[in-house]
């Protein structure tokens, strides 16, 4: 986390953990969700291809994030819905599978 990006206001990775290009604020990273304290930014290198989902949060105690280097694009990422597996999901995967 070195330097502010004009687009969020917020520090987050401006070079690509793969190669080290430096990011371009308005064409390699997207704003991909914004609720409850949490922005999730999609990063994609124009150099090396690669791709980081970074997730920001404000907390009681400060701010934090967490990224991970992905092999998903875009486009998949925006067909995440966000809900969460419930208890019940499990256990109706586990019937199901048990049946088989």
């Amino acid at each position: 986390m070195s330097k502010s990006n004009s687009f969020t206001g917020l520090k987050i990775i401006t070079n690509c953990p793969m190669c080290g290009f430096k990011y371009d604020d308005k064409k390699d990273i997207k704003t991909i969700d914004r609720k409850d304290g949490m922005i999730t930014f999609y990063l994609n290198c124009s150099q090396c291809k690669s791709s980081v989902i970074v997730a920001v949060m404000t907390e009681a105690f400060g701010v934090s994030s967490v990224s991970i280097i992905t092999d998903i694009v875009e486009n998949d990422i925006r067909k995440i819905d966000g809900n969460s597996i419930k208890y019940d999901d499990v256990l109706e995967m586990h019937k199901f599978l048990e049946s088989k």
